[in-house]
């Protein structure tokens, strides 16, 4: 069944909410103030808070899911698909906000386990099926182990959202991003995948 509409506006308008000042600091009585509706409005469309946030939540984790699919859909070789994901996780860990997942865990750990485990297992089957692509392609190599670099690759991108060791301004900076994304790649390419970089992805290109 649709959502209302008006459901679907101040599940929209919560999320901004959320993200600029966390969850647990706001109430359902200072929700509805900020956006202009009466508690009662509020509680005709979600049974409580918790409700409203898993909504929220899901609607975030929605929109990065098509993000992914629109990808998947443009029938792009192995490595364009590739940058075109990194690309993705790179505006998804820029608009990363700590302080809404610190609150989901802590105040809503089975909502944040249900977020968390959906997005592992879209990550894994996208990361999965783009090194089998790339092998059959023959632009990555033939001798790795599939699982093991998929899980790796997403170790990786988990630990740079919430390492202490990893400044605000470096995990936001390009630079950064993409040395890391340089490590992945010449992890997994092969003599082919490195002559294709070279001729469309220059700065990629160089491993001296």
């Amino acid at each position: 069944m649709a959502m209302d509409n008006k459901a679907v506006e101040i599940i929209q308008e919560a999320m901004q909410i959320f993200q600029r000042f966390g969850i647990k600091s706001i109430s359902m009585e200072e929700l509805a103030r900020q956006l202009g509706v009466s508690k009662k409005t509020l509680y005709q469309f979600f049974a409580d808070k918790t409700e409203l946030v898993e909504k929220v939540v899901l609607k975030i984790a929605e929109k990065q899911n098509c993000d992914f699919l629109k990808i998947n859909n443009e029938n792009l070789n192995a490595l364009d698909e590739l940058f075109r994901f990194y690309k993705a996780a790179h505006d998804m860990i820029k608009d990363h906000n700590p302080g809404l997942e610190f609150d989901l865990q802590r105040f809503y750990p089975t909502i944040f386990k249900k977020v968390r485990d959906s997005y592992r297992e879209r990550m894994f089957e996208s990361t999965v099926s783009n090194l089998n692509k790339g092998k059959a392609e023959g632009f990555y190599r033939q001798n790795f182990d599939t699982n093991i670099i998929a899980k790796l690759h997403m170790i990786r991108i988990e630990y740079l959202m919430h390492s202490d060791l990893v400044t605000h301004d470096e995990l936001h900076s390009e630079h950064f991003f993409n040395e890391v994304f340089k490590y992945h790649l010449h992890g997994i390419l092969s003599f082919k995948g490195l002559e294709y970089i070279k001729l469309n992805y220059p700065d990629f290109a160089n491993i001296e």
